[in-house]
């Protein structure tokens, strides 16, 4: 017994040394573990010609790129979310339908005039899809339309104009599957005809983000995005908010918006009491470019009461009818006559023509 006891006290020691050895021999390992090194991550490399979409600002955040399909990779710029946006909520009534009750589409002031200075917001929009326009916001025959048709690649990306919260997002009528994001100054857009929509209601997205799949759904004969500009849930000339042959924002528009007894105006200079834009807000006449906006209006009563025409209204005319024997447009008639295109006309109505 003591030769042995040497022998196992030795024997103890060299199994508690070997503790970390035995282990993993037993466990199936193939060798000691030992602690692993610190190690640096490597950055990588950002191609030639890409920049980092890394944000700058302390109150920014970044994006991830998010395939919501699974099916095509998305290209997404850098998109950076602001902090303390104000919050947006909807519910079923005001999710429902593209134009809504004004109560829950107001976004004047007591005043009843909204200004928004395009120019303040050039940082934060994206041209919602970059292709060419092939349908001008106008009269169609005896029909409005109330936006603007830019060509699309099937499936292509469709994004947000501006940061905001999405109102609307569903198949609706013919505009097939639309998109309307309400913006935090209370203007909307509007986004129709994707194959697929990529939000849903209460969403909120930034500029750029990507929100549909370009397509032909509803009453489209061909893939394009159409893109519609609303106020008060009435639509207006998109052209004075982007500029389709550029692709770009009108920076140098300031949309003055009035709202005069529940008629909504908007123009890009200063309305004078009771004047109609010449490239109206309302859509119910036919659109003039923003350049085309004189600067002066020239005085009703300057104008020699001898020079005045009128007509008296026949049953089944129109006002369509009517500018055509009059060589004159839908839109001028309605200007003097203080009318919209859906005025119901009564027999013997007197009608100022020029």
């Amino acid at each position: 017994m003591s030769l042995n006891k040497p022998l196992c006290i030795s024997l103890l020691a060299f199994l508690v040394a070997g503790c970390s050895t035995v282990g993993p021999l037993f466990k199936g390992g193939k060798g000691r573990k030992t602690a692993p090194s610190a190690q640096v991550a490597e950055t990588p490399a950002v191609p030639v010609g890409q920049e980092s979409c890394t944000p700058q600002a302390d109150d920014l955040l970044s994006l991830p790129d998010v395939d919501p399909d699974g099916v095509r990779v998305v290209e997404q710029p850098c998109i950076e979310v602001r902090k303390n946006r104000p919050t947006i909520l909807f519910g079923e009534t005001e999710s429902a339908h593209i134009r809504i009750p004004g109560r829950y589409n107001d976004p004047f002031p007591s005043s009843g005039e909204l200004v928004v200075r395009l120019e303040e917001m050039k940082d934060e929009f994206c041209y919602p899809y970059d292709g060419k326009l092939i349908s001008p916001f106008g009269r169609r025959g005896r029909s409005m339309h109330t936006g603007v048709d830019i060509k699309a690649v099937p499936n292509d990306t469709i994004r947000a104009a501006f940061p905001g919260v999405v109102r609307l997002s569903k198949y609706y009528s013919g505009y097939g599957n639309a998109i309307v994001v309400r913006h935090y100054n209370g203007i909307e857009t509007v986004y129709a005809h994707q194959s697929k929509n990529l939000v849903r209601v209460n969403d909120v997205v930034e500029a750029g983000q990507p929100i549909g799949l370009a397509g032909r759904t509803g009453r489209a004969t061909t893939e394009h995005l159409h893109f519609e500009l609303r106020v008060a849930g009435e639509p207006v000339n998109p052209t004075m908010l982007i500029d389709t042959e550029k692709r770009d924002l009108c920076v140098d528009n300031t949309l003055y918006c009035y709202n005069r007894g529940g008629r909504i105006r908007v123009a890009t200079r200063p309305l004078a009491v009771g004047e109609s834009p010449v490239s109206t807000s309302t859509a119910y006449a036919a659109a003039a470019p923003a350049s085309s906006v004189p600067a002066t209006k020239p005085s009703v009563a300057a104008e020699s009461p001898s020079a005045f025409q009128y007509h008296y209204v026949q049953k089944g005319e129109t006002l369509s009818h009517i500018a055509k024997r009059y060589s004159t447009t839908v839109a001028k008639l309605c200007s003097l006559n203080g009318l919209n295109t859906k005025s119901i006309l009564q027999i013997k109505q007197r009608l100022r023509v020029k």
